[in-house]
């Protein structure tokens, strides 16, 4: 194993020695092909250069410096199609855009964070970059997220039926992450077209990579039965020739190929990084002789391709460029205040959209709703039926519904965990692979590469609907969700939306015990960017997940597993759909309010009734069916009309949607309430317990729900 201050100093290729026959004619490549290799990877120095200076002078806050990997980027660039092949790219890749044609002025824009970036438009810091006309998809600073996106992008061009290859680069310390191995197993089961590119300077950070992984990255790929290769990352030409053999076996259908590059990082991981904690300055000495600008200008001049003045004209003409672009970058505007908060979703719902009048965001929802004495009282939204239809359980309205959208639109895409054959562990996919093989499959029970793998294929244009087993296994993709797929849109200055729909049975009552029974929305509904529904009834549940398809943006659609076959009602028809972000009058009232969803509108409603039938009260009860965006305005009608209000929900009672919409119930709300605004919530315990005594006193049923309003209407 290593220590700090290891020798890593790779075997280097004959880049500077003899050659039997030169190596760009072995690849094809003209004087003018090569020379133009050279100035991508001069032109990437000298960005990066400048970069670190504005950070020296402190107009840049955080730098993230590429200088030493400039042949491997560039080398690994030259061997795609831009703009028709994927690239997922991490924070060190901006020799990687410029070997990919981005503009120098956008990449200083973007390093400034200025309002003109077009990468992010200041939202990002320095080294993360979305560029839609390059294929280029945003990336976050978790390690190894990107890399199962490339999965779903390589998955929707095979599905759409192109040669399009996916290029997800990284460095060695990202093969530690689950994701990497998630992504590289997925990938070489299903034969996608991937090439996965490993940037290894030696070191995570600080840590040497002996203590990241016990072997090269590339002797790794036998572990799954593909190719791997390693090369001298500081020879421009060794990497273009592994990463264009790897490009091509996958566009010829062979599958996935792992290319380690093996080079280092001449400055400190980042601006704040101390590197001399960590290796030795002999060491860094030792690796700037072996400098890739060096060794590759050297070539040029020993193989005739280009003259001293030539080379010199290449770096008069870089300098000027930068230089350039620099001054114009330096006097561009900064992002107006206003902005911080826009690009939140794609298609922002009720009280999401921000708005102020002196232009700065207010740091809560867009101010309170008139008071119902001031203006029109709106019509309830009603939901509506087809009289004639059959009764249907809710499992069946999944199951009609993801039929009908299958058959409907070919962008749909059903994947999960026993989707396939199985139909899922409740049968809602049931048959659907039979009619549609190409689009309905099974995925490896791997949940945060399940949902990165809808990310890119939401990314490349399908309508992914993904689904985990059930919603208390949605913690393992925590991070896909909350760093990926809900700020894309954002972290790209509105250039990429994500229409990704995951789906995941939830809720208790069942015995399922702790892995099978929770309430999760509460996790989700604190992300902006996503938006989390949950119908209760057939018509809701199937109205729900068509327009989640529709949706632009991320929607975790929970379905309680106990309405599976317990609530039945009609059958819609198959173009019904419920507006995202509206609630429900599940049942009219005027003495006080109920606030629920799920399963609980059933017991509620049940609660009301019978609370109607002994004379004691009329209760209204109304059901979310959207937790998040909140329908802040429905609440605040109803709360206000009634004058009492009581929140029902199966999630603990701290910090959960009990406790937000209790706290806008009384924001909103306060001078018509008639007592305090109540919760009632299964008590603040870890998990849901299995045995039925255990569970069932924990649960809200209807005779505590009945004592809960008898209270509020006694106060």
């Amino acid at each position: 194993m290593g220590e700090p201050g290891w020798n890593y100093f790779p075997t280097l290729s004959d880049l500077d020695g003899p050659h039997p026959a030169d190596r760009h004619t072995a690849l094809g490549l003209d004087a003018d092909a090569c020379v133009e290799l050279y100035r991508k990877m001069l032109l990437a120095r000298r960005i990066d250069e400048r970069t670190w200076a504005w950070n020296r002078q402190g107009k840049v806050a955080f730098a993230v410096p590429s200088e030493g990997h400039e042949a491997a980027q560039v080398g690994a660039a030259a061997a795609l199609r831009v703009g028709h092949d994927w690239v997922c790219h991490y924070y060190r890749d901006l020799p990687l855009m410029v070997g990919l044609g981005a503009p120098t002025l956008g990449l200083l824009l973007h390093v400034l964070a200025k309002a003109d970036d077009p990468h992010a438009g200041g939202r990002h810091m320095p080294g993360h970059w979305h560029d839609g006309e390059r294929r280029v998809l945003s990336s976050s600073s978790c390690i190894a997220t990107q890399i199962p996106h490339a999965v779903g992008l390589a998955m929707a061009e095979e599905i759409l039926g192109t040669d399009a290859v996916a290029l997800a680069s990284f460095g060695e310390g990202a093969t530690a992450e689950g994701d990497f191995h998630e992504a590289v197993n997925w990938a070489a089961c299903s034969t996608l077209p991937i090439v996965f590119f490993c940037q290894n300077n030696g070191y995570a950070i600080s840590v040497p990579a002996p203590l990241e992984t016990p072997v090269d990255v590339a002797r790794r790929a036998d572990g799954y039965g593909i190719p791997g290769e390693s090369v001298d990352g500081n020879d421009v030409f060794a990497v273009l020739a592994a990463v264009r053999n790897a490009v091509a076996r996958a566009r010829a259908g062979d599958g996935p190929s792992i290319v380690e590059a093996f080079t280092y990082r001449l400055k400190p991981h980042t601006s704040d990084d101390d590197d001399k904690r960590y290796r030795s300055r002999e060491e860094v000495e030792a690796w700037r002789a072996v400098d890739p600008l060096v060794r590759t200008r050297r070539y040029l001049l020993a193989r005739g391709l280009a003259s001293e003045d030539a080379i010199a004209a290449v770096e008069a003409a870089v300098a000027s460029e930068v230089a350039i672009a620099s001054a114009t970058a330096e006097g561009s505007p900064d992002p107006a205040p206003a902005e911080a908060a826009t690009y939140v979703y794609r298609n922002p719902l009720g009280s999401h959209v921000i708005a102020s009048s002196d232009g700065v965001p207010p740091r809560g929802p867009a101010g309170l709703l008139p008071r119902p004495a001031e203006r029109p009282r709106p019509a309830a939204p009603l939901e509506w039926y087809d009289d004639g239809a059959d009764e249907v359980t809710v499992v069946e309205a999944v199951r009609r519904t993801l039929a009908g959208l299958l058959e409907n639109d070919p962008r749909v895409v059903v994947f999960g965990q026993d989707v396939g054959a199985r139909g899922g562990v409740f049968l809602a996919a049931e048959g659907l692979r039979v009619l549609h093989p190409d689009r309905v499959f099974d995925a490896p029970i791997a949940e945060s590469a399940i949902v990165a793998a809808a990310i890119g294929l939401a990314v490349a244009g399908l309508r992914p609907i993904a689904e985990i087993q059930f919603a208390d296994y949605t913690h393992p993709a925590f991070d896909q969700l909350a760093s990926e797929a809900a700020r894309i849109h954002y972290r790209s200055n509105g250039a990429q939306a994500v229409p990704m729909v995951l789906r995941a049975p939830c809720g208790a009552g069942v015995h399922g015990g702790q892995h099978h029974s929770q309430s999760v929305e509460a996790f989700y509904a604190h992300v902006p960017g996503l938006k989390v529904v949950m119908g209760s009834t057939p018509a809701d549940v199937a109205g729900l997940l068509r327009s989640a398809v529709d949706d632009p943006d991320p929607v975790i659609v929970l379905e309680h597993k106990k309405t599976y076959r317990a609530i039945t009602g009609p059958w819609p028809g198959p173009e019904h759909r419920v507006p995202i972000g509206r609630a429900v009058v599940a049942r009219p009232g005027r003495d006080a309010t109920v606030i629920t969803y799920g399963y609980l509108r059933h017991v509620a409603v049940a609660a009301a009734d019978a609370l109607a039938a002994q004379g004691e009260a009329d209760v209204e009860v109304i059901d979310l069916r959207t937790i998040s965006p909140l329908d802040r305005e429905a609440i605040q009608e109803s709360v206000s009309r009634t004058s009492r209000c009581l929140v029902v929900t199966e999630d603990v009672f701290s910090f959960g949607v009990a406790a937000e919409v209790a706290a806008w119930a009384g924001e909103a709300c306060f001078g018509d309430l008639d007592a305090p605004v109540r919760r009632l919530t299964v008590p603040d315990v870890p998990a849901m317990p299995f045995a039925h005594s255990l569970e069932s006193v924990l649960l809200p049923d209807q005779a505590a729900v009945e004592e809960a309003l008898l209270e509020l209407l006694a106060y």
